[in-house]
């Protein structure tokens, strides 16, 4: 009984997750919960992450859309530049007591340059998954773990061949 419960929360949350990593790859209607920002295709946002890391776990999870680091910038200077690009900022830093801050930072300072943000999706991971990880950079071997748990290893196998995996570039730093 306690087996089915553990399975059935795990179902849960691995749907979740892959419904946010749909999102972050254009293919959710509603791409985030701001009414305004409502099917916006992939060239209208840009992820933000903290690092590289980040970057090839997303990679390796599909995302095909923009994903920009905001690590070792400061923060005014890198909203500027995020500012200049038009698009819409979905901010996914990791859910620790840090990303948490500079999420806040973040938001704050793109809203008020009159940047579109949204951080539903970073709020989703959290709540589904702060108990087993902390961060973006996790979040890849976390679904796969989780698409075991759920589907069982040899379907996932037979599924996905997962035999290539994003390798970075050296111009992700």
């Amino acid at each position: 009984m306690k087996q089915d419960t553990i399975r059935d929360r795990n179902k849960i949350a691995l749907e979740v997750i892959e419904s946010v990593l749909d999102e972050l790859n254009g293919k959710n209607e509603n791409l985030t919960d701001i009414p305004e920002n409502r099917n916006l295709s992939i060239d209208s946002f840009l992820i933000i992450v903290e690092g590289r890391r980040d970057i090839i776990s997303l990679r390796n999870l599909g995302i095909t859309a923009e994903i920009i680091p905001c690590a070792n910038q400061p923060a005014a200077e890198f909203c500027e530049k995020i500012a200049e690009k038009k698009k819409t900022a979905i901010i996914l830093t990791d859910w620790d007591r840090k990303g948490g801050i500079l999420a806040s930072r973040l938001e704050i300072q793109l809203k008020n340059l009159d940047v579109p943000v949204d951080t539903s999706q970073r709020e989703k991971l959290l709540f589904y998954s702060k108990r087993e990880i902390k961060d973006v950079e996790s979040l890849y071997n976390h679904v796969l773990k989780l698409r075991e748990i759920v589907h069982g290893k040899e379907t996932i196998e037979k599924e996905n061949g997962f035999d290539s995996v994003f390798e970075p570039e050296s111009d992700l730093e």
